[in-house]
């Protein structure tokens, strides 16, 4: 579902105004357009013009074979590392994401860790014309969000109806603990859902695959891509459908949910700390 650009900018602006800024989103759409957003982005959050800010740090491919390198990441990492030295917070952008996962994908792995473990009041911006190049791994750790192109700036474009199950999740209510319990086994639910969906179209596909430990794995991703499609599903409809005060809770706590899933806490108990905290049962997560 793509967003236009104003529409972005102003989810940030209000994210940022209550502390609930994601530590990583992965921009998709056309790269030109997406670069101009990433400088109006980064001049927001950083209140001060991002060209030639010494908290705004940006890679992008620049070799001959147009690839991002492990030394980049390596220098962006160690950027990263040090405090702010003007502003309240650093902004870091890469430019062409998918080009660290050509190959051996060496340049993507090596960056994994800064999105497991992100450096403190740090921003990271990753864009893409290629999601499917992306790493799902990579993917899993950012709020991904579609950019709509200048020519596809319809209200329509932020206001697709939100999914039957999402909608159901999002308007749970009841006394706190009630609304925990529903969301829990919800989520629950429609994850068991894909992954029943996604094995039996694989058994349709390839209904004597000789190589099960490749199967399973393959299968396994796809799962993992779908569950946090499904969250990534959520947090945009909180963003639109709902009042700044729930929506802001909902997505600070699913985007916990997305970090603490990454990182193979198990996902029950990864999803049951996350509609506590919703409803306001417990502070913090993982």
């Amino acid at each position: 579902m793509p967003f236009p650009a104003n529409w972005i900018e102003e989810r940030l602006r209000q994210a940022q105004h209550d502390r609930r800024l994601a530590h990583a989103y992965l921009l998709v759409g056309e790269l030109a357009p997406l670069r101009a957003l990433l400088g109006r982005l980064a001049t927001q959050l950083l209140n001060a013009a991002a060209d030639g800010h010494p908290d705004f740090h940006l890679i992008q491919p620049e070799s001959k074979s147009r690839r991002l390198t492990v030394e980049q990441i390596r220098n962006l990492e160690q950027q990263l590392q040090l405090k702010a030295r003007q502003a309240p917070l650093k902004v870091a952008g890469i430019v062409a994401a998918d080009r660290m996962c050509l190959g051996s994908a060496e340049p993507a792995n090596a960056f994994l860790k800064t999105l497991e473990e992100p450096p403190a009041n740090t921003v990271i911006f990753l864009l893409t014309d290629r999601l499917e190049q992306l790493l799902p791994t990579i993917r899993s750790r950012c709020l991904v969000l579609q950019v709509a192109a200048d020519h596809d700036h319809s209200a329509a474009a932020a206001t697709a109806p939100t999914p039957a199950w999402a909608q159901t999740w999002l308007t749970v209510s009841g006394p706190p603990a009630d609304q925990a319990y529903r969301r829990a086994n919800l989520l629950a639910a429609h994850w068991k859902t894909l992954r029943e969906n996604i094995e039996r179209q694989s058994d349709e596909k390839h209904p004597a695959d000789d190589d099960d430990d490749a199967a399973a794995a393959a299968l396994e991703a796809e799962y993992l891509l779908a569950r946090d499609n499904s969250l990534r599903t959520l947090i945009v409809s909180a963003w639109r459908d709902l009042a700044r005060e729930p929506a802001t809770r909902i997505v600070g706590s699913l985007d916990d949910l997305r970090y603490a899933l990454g990182r193979n806490v198990e996902q029950n108990l990864a999803l049951e700390c996350a509609c506590l905290k919703i409803s306001g049962l417990i502070d913090h997560g993982f």
